[in-house]
């Protein structure tokens, strides 16, 4: 599986600002820390972090083709409380998908995992933000991680003195809830356990979270559950529609995602 990581803000944006830091720097500490221990588990690439991937997305210039991933993490920190002293609560944690996201099984974990940590649990809210929505688009399931809130000091005392573990319970969650194994061959950036290649002819399973592709109007629209759950497909062709490979499955006569579908 190949899972990208974005960090929020940086290229002259520092986003939020406060006595315990700035969200630009944070995030990308976040993103480096988690790949170390993801990596572990599949390959795990950084969007570059001297680069802005909202600015990018909204100029139409991203560095990625997301297309290329099976998730998409974007890390960053709240702000607005305005708690420099402590009141002796967290403000907490709180992740966030696109409306068009049927499941939420690894964002769940994600902030269950940060909670245990001792932040209040927000849970998993749904805003079609930018970035995050630009992948769904691609047909990747993807997600917008508040880590916690930058201007919040109990939050932050919390985060300072855990901000290792925190990032390595992120990357446990996600290895978790995706059912990935520990791999010698998945150590570090840019390698990647083993998987077979999909192309004309190939049987596969369709991964939770898919979506149609193509061109028709059940693009974008969620793949039933009875064609997903481990049952086989056969692909007929393959195509890059829109920057995203895509496979046509017999059976269903629709096309998804290469990055939606496994090889058996």
């Amino acid at each position: 599986m190949k899972i990208l990581l974005i960090s929020g803000h940086g290229a002259g944006d520092s986003g939020a600002v406060s006595q315990f830091g700035r969200e630009a720097d944070e995030t990308i500490y976040m993103v480096k820390e988690i790949q170390k221990t993801l990596s572990q588990y599949a390959q795990v690439d950084l969007y570059p972090t001297d680069r802005n991937a909202y600015s990018d997305a909204k100029a139409g210039k991203l560095a990625v083709n997301f297309g290329n991933y099976g998730y998409v993490l974007e890390v960053h920190f709240n702000a607005c409380v305005n708690d420099t002293k402590g009141d002796g609560k967290t403000t907490g944690t709180e992740i966030f998908v696109t409306k068009a996201e049927k499941t939420v099984g690894v964002e769940t974990k994600i902030v269950q995992a940060i909670a245990a940590f001792g932040l209040k649990n927000r849970g998993v809210k749904r805003t079609n933000f930018t970035v995050i929505a630009r992948a769904k688009a691609a047909g990747v399931s993807s997600a917008l991680l508040e880590t916690c809130f930058i201007d919040d000091k109990d939050d932050m005392q919390i985060y300072s003195s855990k901000k290792a573990q925190i990032a390595a319970a992120v990357a446990n969650a996600i290895a978790a809830q995706f059912g990935l194994k520990k791999s010698n061959t998945a150590a570090g950036s840019g390698a990647q356990a083993a998987e077979k290649e999909i192309r004309a002819g190939s049987t596969v399973t369709i991964k939770d979270g898919a979506v149609y592709g193509g061109l028709s109007s059940t693009r974008g629209k969620a793949v039933p559950k009875a064609q997903r759950g481990g049952k086989k497909h056969t692909v007929d062709k393959i195509q890059t529609n829109k920057g995203v490979v895509e496979a046509r499955l017999t059976e269903i006569k629709s096309w998804v995602a290469v990055t939606s579908l496994t090889a058996v």
